[in-house]
């Protein structure tokens, strides 16, 4: 499991412009909002963080970012720690200490809790001892950290067009359309790699409404920040087709007084078993039931509290596929900010008048209970 330090900084300046949001951090804002600790300084023109553990820092802007929009994040900065040959001593628990060769600095993206992304930087020789032979060269990589655990999902080793001692570079993500682009460069961004994220790496979000972004500062590392640029898309998804209906709470009203079928009606919120890293209620919603072919769908009518302006009376909010079992049926749930989440749910009826929606992915269930005439 890896340990992190985290401290927060707010990114200031917001710009306007077409479609977009742009927040600068730089020294004519002071990189005001910075939680002033020892590891952390302004040097005339600069930010400087020095992580002296043997634990992860990450710096977090308070600037959240809607869940599935497109924003780019970048930096310009340098590894001050990043000298051939050299190491750095680092303290951990109970007075235990090491020391660190060419530690890791980059950048944070995506995160929710104790799951993130990660772009790091370092640099190596391959025979520091030979000139003759020697070779210098920077490995960036793509890191996916999953409740403090952390793996290594693609590469690249570069060794030309950035700094490899302990000059300034480039370093960025470009999130959009469910993949991120790996930019890195001493004098632009270049992009130097891209990836395309899964289920699994989308479920890391799934059910967070935002995400946040922030720097990295490895264990040994004392980093430099010229400047810091955030811009995230303004552009509004409409309203998927799909979750549109027929259906008013004057519609609703007349259907359900002719109904025979019991489990027809308004449900209201009635309980949760939610793992919050994992998945979060948007709201405390009243919904009803109508019946299908296929099982039933079910349609929202009050409750919203994220993404309120989103959801109107008569959206469909999920749907129930009948099963074999009785009273089981598999579901497709959409989310807060109109995700379908549709790995392994099930939704049953107890007793005839609570309804459970169960999402064991993320050991998570929402209940309701009938209201009653």
């Amino acid at each position: 499991m890896m340990k992190k330090l985290i401290f927060t900084l707010v990114v200031m300046c917001c710009a306007l412009n077409a479609g977009a949001r742009t927040f600068y951090d730089t020294r004519y804002n002071n990189f005001e909002g910075l939680n002033r600790n020892h590891q952390a300084s302004i040097n005339g023109d600069f930010l400087q963080l020095e992580n002296k553990s043997t634990s992860d820092g990450l710096v977090t802007s308070e600037n959240a970012i809607d869940n599935f929009v497109d924003y780019k994040f970048y930096m310009r900065l340098a590894n001050l720690h990043n000298k051939e040959g050299k190491s750095y001593k680092v303290h951990g628990t109970c007075g235990v200490s090491k020391s660190v060769s060419s530690p890791e600095c980059g950048i944070v993206f995506n995160l929710v809790g104790t799951n993130y992304w990660m772009v790091t930087a370092s640099c190596s020789n391959s025979n520091l001892y030979d000139e003759a032979v020697d070779h210098r060269s920077m490995t960036i990589c793509l890191v996916r950290v999953s409740k403090g655990t952390r793996q290594v999902v693609k590469q690249v080793t570069l060794d030309k067009d950035v700094d490899l001692d302990d000059g300034y570079n480039y370093m960025g993500v470009l999130v959009e359309g469910g993949r991120v682009k790996v930019l890195a460069g001493k004098k632009s961004l270049n992009e130097v790699m891209s990836y395309e994220f899964t289920q699994a790496d989308k479920q890391l979000t799934t059910g967070s409404p935002q995400v946040k972004v922030g720097y990295y500062v490895g264990p040994g590392a004392l980093i430099s920040i010229e400047r810091a640029v955030l811009t995230v898309d303004e552009v509004e998804r409409p309203v998927a087709q799909s979750l549109e209906t027929q259906w008013t709470r004057e519609a609703l009203d007349r259907h359900f007084a002719q109904s025979k079928n019991p489990y027809e009606g308004y449900w209201i919120y009635l309980d949760r078993d939610m793992e919050d890293t994992w998945l979060k209620l948007g709201g405390r919603y009243t919904i009803a039931l109508v019946e299908t072919p296929t099982g039933y769908d079910v349609i929202y009518v009050d409750g919203a509290q994220v993404k309120k302006s989103q959801w109107h009376e008569g959206m469909k909010k999920a749907q129930m596929t009948k099963t074999i079992f009785t009273d089981n049926f598999t579901g497709l749930w959409f989310d807060a900010t109109l995700e379908p989440i549709a790995d392994d749910v099930y939704v049953t009826f107890e007793s005839g008048v609570i309804l459970a929606f169960k999402f064991p992915v993320y050991k998570s269930q929402v209940r309701f209970s009938k209201v009653l005439d």
